[in-house]
């Protein structure tokens, strides 16, 4: 019998979160099919993941007590930034694949470089620049020269989904640094949950009358694109580390690729193939050349969710 290492056993659990969060694109796209709605898969997304979050933590028996002042940057950054970034990611779903929704959000790690850059919170240097200029020659292959066949509309949600996120990455990185990352993610949840809930309800697009279908793609987004990915990635994270985690957790994109033609027949061209292999190669660049990783607030979910994408 082979007993794993923590080491192997840390790698396999982040592995296991990339594979929860890569279902996401797939199950929104399995709701929209049902007939379900941009704003009822949010609302039930989050809702039902906030609720298995409140209860993880009182099984866990983490105190979910943080100060007001912080309690409502985090709500902020869950109705306003998170939220923001998972209706733009969820609405690129309606007119891209979701193999494309998916590599257009997976630029953020670039984003987030250059950002960081900008403000002047870390160095450029050469490797940075090789993996900004390998992700932007991979979007000119995913994309094509005059984007011909996929939706403008779509291209602009997706690649709003990734700039969104990327800001609310850089402050999340300031809010949560006294905060326990697994409370961080319950607060960003909840307040993403009502906020949707309170649009929805209030404007009539909360869609209940679903099939059965509908209702396990609902489900799915919770518990396989939420909960599992969270989970995961926290059980991992602290036996593997942060830097290992976030190379592991490319492996996102690649999985939601081959799901997306497994599960929703849709197909990449060859050189849209080699456009998600460079952005992929760029991520991984990035990550092993950079001294001080990102905690990989993406699968804080602060994803989820990612993502949070997503």
């Amino acid at each position: 019998m082979v007993l794993l290492s923590q080491q192997n056993i840390g790698a396999l659990l982040v592995l296991l979160s990339a594979a929860g969060f890569s279902t996401l694109a797939i199950f929104i796209k399995l709701a929209y099919a049902a007939g379900a709605n941009t704003l009822t898969i949010l609302t039930m997304r989050f809702a039902l993941a906030s609720v298995c979050l409140w209860l993880l933590l009182q099984f866990l028996r983490i105190s979910p007590r943080i100060q007001m002042k912080t309690a409502i940057k985090l709500c902020l950054m869950g109705a306003l930034g998170y939220g923001s970034m998972s209706l733009a990611f969820a609405a690129s779903l309606q007119y891209l694949p979701a193999s494309l929704s998916e590599m257009l959000l997976f630029t953020y790690p670039i984003l987030v470089s250059i950002l960081s850059f900008l403000i002047g919170e870390e160095q450029f240097s050469w490797q940075k620049g090789t993996s900004l200029v390998i992700c932007l020659l991979g979007l000119f292959f995913i994309l094509g020269v005059s984007f011909t066949g996929l939706s403008q509309i779509g291209i602009l949600l997706g690649l709003s989904s990734a700039i969104i996120y990327s800001c609310y990455i850089l402050i999340g990185n300031r809010v949560l640094k006294d905060v326990h990352s697994l409370v961080a993610t319950t607060y960003v949840s909840s307040a993403a949950a009502l906020a949707f809930a309170a649009y929805s309800i209030t404007t009539n697009q909360l869609v209940l009358t679903l099939p059965m279908q509908g209702w396990l793609a609902l489900v799915g987004t919770a518990t396989f694109g939420t909960i599992l990915g969270i989970l995961g990635f926290f059980a991992g994270i602290t036996r593997i580390g942060a830097a290992n985690a976030s190379i592991i957790s490319t492996a996102e994109p690649v999985l939601t690729v081959l799901l997306s033609v497994l599960i929703l027949g849709e197909k990449l061209t060859i050189l849209q193939g080699i456009g998600g292999f460079m952005v992929v190669t760029s991520i991984l660049l990035l990550q092993l050349c950079t001294t001080t990783p990102e905690s990989k607030t993406e699968n804080l979910e602060v994803a989820s969710c990612q993502s949070p994408d997503k």
